[in-house]
């Protein structure tokens, strides 16, 4: 196992990589017995990387911690995160195959995935914040293993502000361990559909006052309703750019991306949360976040908007 240099970053990320396999254009949902023929098909980087290249468009130093293997997966991966920019600094390489593979069924309205993942991903520890120093960190998924818990306890004890979003988690509320885990991040960031499957409520209101018993922000991503929040008992709302629907692969990770940028640059939550916005609705104009903007785009949106 080998990892890259020591650099330190704004924001570390810490997901793992998917290839995604992106079929658009499906006459109907996926059913036994039935052979569809997409009208349209391309592959992306999906998962965290998403994350780290809208932090990269954006002009924050981002980092990823990944792990990568000899597959021809990884390696289509890392070569277009190089292509792209991407701060491989925190990257893991290790000697045997570790493909992790989703196919996505794209439709306008959302998508579906059927994954496939070899190997946990490693998390960080204490001494690795320490050497790396970031200012916010940046969690893809929900987890209730006690090193995840300590994480980020020792984040939260250097200053660091935590980001954790849910990732399709089995775990409710009532499951041992969510409540605490909830209460040690600064900011969760669930779908809609994860969030009301978490707490057990009706529609994504209630589920988000709910949720912020329990986290001082929470943040729900809403697809073409864009997002709700709650930051220390005041709710906010920003609803999603009017854009041509193209896939919405990877537009969730886009946000939480566009989101840590804007908490380091915005003066104001309104606005990390805007950016956010902006981020995941021009994620969908492309192929699995393609279209994600730079900083000169975001520039001339706001310019424009202010008249």
């Amino acid at each position: 196992m080998s990892a890259g240099g020591q650099s330190g970053c704004d924001v570390l990320v810490v997901g793992e990589y998917y290839f995604d396999l992106i079929f658009r254009g499906l006459p109907g949902l996926p059913k036994l017995g039935t052979d569809l023929w997409a009208r349209e098909f391309d592959w992306a980087p999906g998962g965290a990387y998403s994350t780290a290249l809208a932090l990269t468009r954006l002009g924050s130093r981002a980092g990823w911690w990944c792990r990568f293997g000899t597959d021809i997966f990884s390696l289509m991966i890392v070569e277009q995160a190089s292509s792209d920019g991407l701060d491989g600094s925190h990257f893991i390489h290790v000697d045997h195959p570790l493909r992790r593979v989703s196919a996505a069924f794209s439709f306008t309205q959302d998508r579906g995935f059927i994954s496939y993942s070899e190997y946990p991903e490693p998390f960080p520890v204490r001494e690795d914040l320490e050497r790396i120093r970031p200012r916010v960190l940046m969690l893809q998924g929900l987890s209730l293993d006690p090193k995840w818990l300590a994480l980020i306890e020792a984040a939260r004890s250097m200053g660091i502000i935590v980001c954790m979003d849910c990732q399709n988690t089995e775990a409710t509320l009532s499951t041992p361990g969510m409540i605490q885990i909830l209460g040690s991040v600064d900011v969760f960031l669930p779908n809609a559909t994860e969030a009301c499957a978490v707490t057990g409520a009706g529609d994504v209101e209630s589920s988000l006052g709910i949720l912020s018993q329990y986290c001082r922000t929470v943040v729900i991503k809403c697809g073409k309703d864009g997002a709700i929040a709650m930051r220390d008992g005041t709710r906010y709302r920003v609803p999603a750019l009017a854009v041509e629907v193209f896939d919405t692969t990877g537009a969730g990770d886009s946000f939480n991306g566009g989101f840590a940028h804007g908490l380091l640059t915005e003066g104001d939550f309104a606005d990390a949360l805007e950016l956010g916005v902006i981020c995941g609705s021009l994620a969908v104009t492309g192929y699995g976040g393609r279209n994600l903007p730079f900083k000169v785009d975001i520039d001339r949106y706001r310019r424009k908007r202010n008249g």
